[in-house]
């Protein structure tokens, strides 16, 4: 049986670059009530406790990270600053300015991955070039974000 509409739990982080650090401070402080209100010994991922996790810009890679990587908000407020640190340093821009953008697509994308290598891959197949980089991406059984 499928919950209804008013029994799902939703949470949305919106984008600003590194602003979306104050989006999981809240949410931090969000887990830490629910574990004290179910008198857990930690606060929860909130893969395991919101029904529907999205974002946009920025929230929508801590959405993927807290939702499709099961992150739980310390690991992904660590990821997300690397991620920020390699991804949104502006690249040079030569004049006129350049319509690709400020940010390297190609950095962010390096960034996502060296986060789901840190997460998931472990031994020697997985050193340098990872196999299973994409994998957790294209799994179809995954709907929450």
């Amino acid at each position: 049986m499928k919950p209804s509409l008013a029994s799902l739990t939703f949470y949305r982080l919106d984008g600003g670059g590194i602003r979306g650090l104050s989006s999981l401070m809240i949410l931090e402080e969000i887990m830490e009530k629910i574990r004290k209100v179910k008198g857990l010994d930690e606060a929860p991922r909130p893969s395991d406790h919101f029904d529907l996790i999205g974002g946009t810009s920025t929230g929508g890679i801590i959405a993927i990270m807290l939702g499709r990587l099961g992150l739980t908000v310390s690991e992904c407020i660590r990821a997300y600053r690397t991620v920020a640190q390699r991804a949104f340093t502006p690249k040079r821009l030569a004049l006129p300015a350049s319509p690709s953008g400020a940010f390297s697509a190609t950095a962010l994308e390096a960034a996502i991955k060296q986060v789901v290598h840190e997460r998931h891959c472990v031994g020697a197949q997985c050193a340098g070039d990872c196999p299973h980089a994409e994998v957790l991406f294209r799994d179809e059984s995954c709907t929450k974000t």
